[in-house]
C-alpha cells in the first residue's frame, strides 16, 4: 500500500476531522468487509422493489452469515463539488447477505448526489437488512432531568416515516393488481413516501388462438375475435377451424353439415343417414304408405312395413302390395295364383 507524506497525511486527516456543516445528516452509507460469527443458514425469500422498473424476484436464496456492514455517514465533499442531487434522506445501519436470485437485466436512470447515472442490472448480489433504530435516552445530572426520546409505533401509512419503529420505511403496505387479461397490472402501494393508483391497460381487438384475454372481457380467444390463418381458428366436432375474411369459421367434414349455423357445436348432422337432413340441410326423405322412410349414403329410401312388398320397385307409392291375400303376388312380389286358386295368407289354396 502506497505510504502519504506525513504533511499530506496530516491534512487528510485535519479534513476527516473537521465539524460537519450546519444542518448536514447522514445520508450516506459507509460499507465494510467484516468477518461475521453468526452460524451458517440459508433462506428462500420473494424480493419485491418498490420501484415498478425493476421486476418482482420469487424464490431468492438468502446465505449468512453477512458480509458487509454498512454504516451512516455524513458525507462532506472537499473541493469540486459533484453535479449531483441536494442531500438525501437520513438512513442507518444495514448488514448485507449474498443472495441468488434469477437474472434480469432491467435498465435505470438514476440520480444521486454524485451526477445521473444510466446503470443496466447484471444480477441480483447482496441483501441488505436494516438494523433496529435504538432507543435513547439523555439525562442531565446537573440539573437532575432526564429527557427519554423513543419511537412509539403505530400502524405503517405511505407518508415516507417509519411508523411502525421496526427499522425501515414504508414496509409491508403490499401492491395491488387491477384489470384482467391483458389489461392485468400490478402496482406497489407506496413508492417513495407517495400512494399509488392501478390503472388497468387499455383493451384491443381479440386475437383467435394466441391463448391470451386480448380484449380483457375476462374470456380467452373468444369469437368474434380476428384471424389471419386458420390456424389460428379451433376446431370443432366433426370440423375444422378456417380463417375467412379475417374471422374464424369451420368447415365441415366430408359427410356433415353445420345445418343449425351453430359453429360451437360443429358440423352436428350427418348427410348420409339422417331423414330429415338427407345429403344435404333441410332435405327430408317422405313417407310413402306402408312404408318406414330411410336414409342411406345420401340418398332416400323405404322400407316396407310388414307384411307390405313393394313389388313395383318404386318408392313414390311406397310398398302397394300385401302378399297375403294379392293374386298376383301370393306370399311374395311375382308370384300368381293360377286356375281357379286364391292367395289365403300368403299361399294359393
Amino acid at each position: 500500500m502506497r505510504r502519504l507524506p506525513p504533511g499530506l497525511a496530516l491534512t487528510a486527516l485535519s479534513l476527516a476531522l473537521l465539524p460537519s456543516p450546519a444542518g448536514a445528516q447522514a445520508d450516506h452509507l459507509q460499507c465494510f468487509k467484516i468477518r461475521d460469527t453468526a452460524a451458517k443458514a440459508s433462506y428462500t425469500a420473494d424480493l419485491t422493489p418498490s420501484d415498478p422498473g425493476f421486476p418482482a424476484a420469487a424464490g431468492c436464496i438468502v446465505r449468512v452469515p453477512a458480509r458487509l456492514l454498512c454504516v451512516d455517514v455524513v458525507k462532506s465533499i472537499v473541493g469540486t463539488q459533484p453535479p449531483g442531487t441536494p442531500p438525501g434522506d437520513p438512513t442507518h445501519k444495514f448488514l448485507c447477505y449474498k443472495v441468488k436470485c434469477a437474472k434480469a437485466a432491467p435498465t435505470a436512470t438514476v440520480v444521486d448526489q454524485f451526477g445521473n447515472h444510466q446503470v443496466t442490472v447484471k444480477s441480483t448480489s447482496l441483501l441488505c437488512a436494516p438494523v433496529p433504530v435504538p432507543t435513547t435516552t439523555t439525562t442531565t445530572t446537573s440539573t437532575t432531568t432526564s429527557t427519554t426520546q423513543a419511537c412509539v409505533p403505530t400502524a405503517e401509512v405511505c407518508n415516507g416515516v417509519d411508523d411502525d419503529c421496526n427499522g425501515m420505511i414504508d414496509d409491508g403496505l403490499g401492491q395491488t393488481t387491477c384489470g384482467v387479461g391483458a389489461c392485468q397490472r400490478t402496482v406497489q402501494n407506496c413508492v417513495m413516501g407517495m400512494p399509488q393508483t392501478c390503472t388497468p391497460g387499455m383493451p384491443t381487438a381479440e386475437i383467435c388462438g394466441n391463448g391470451m384475454d386480448d380484449d380483457c372481457d375476462g374470456t380467452v380467444d373468444e369469437q368474434p375475435c380476428t384471424c389471419t390463418t386458420g390456424a389460428q381458428c379451433p376446431g370443432a366436432p366433426n370440423a375444422n377451424g378456417a380463417c375467412v375474411s379475417g374471422m374464424c369459421t369451420i368447415t365441415c367434414n366430408m359427410g356433415f353439415a353445420n345445418c343449425n349455423m351453430n359453429n360451437a357445436d360443429g358440423c352436428e348432422v350427418s348427410t348420409q343417414n339422417d331423414v330429415n337432413n338427407c345429403s344435404s340441410c333441410g332435405l327430408s326423405c317422405p313417407t310413402p304408405p306402408n312404408s318406414t322412410r330411410t336414409c342411406s349414403g345420401a340418398m332416400c329410401g323405404i322400407s316396407c312395413t310388414s307384411p307390405f312388398l313393394n313389388c313395383d320397385g318404386m318408392n313414390a307409392n311406397g310398398c302397394e302390395v300385401n302378399p297375403t291375400n294379392d293374386n298376383s303376388n301370393c306370399g311374395s312380389c311375382g308370384v300368381v295364383c293360377g286356375g281357379a286358386t286364391t292367395c289365403v295368407g300368403g299361399t294359393c289354396m
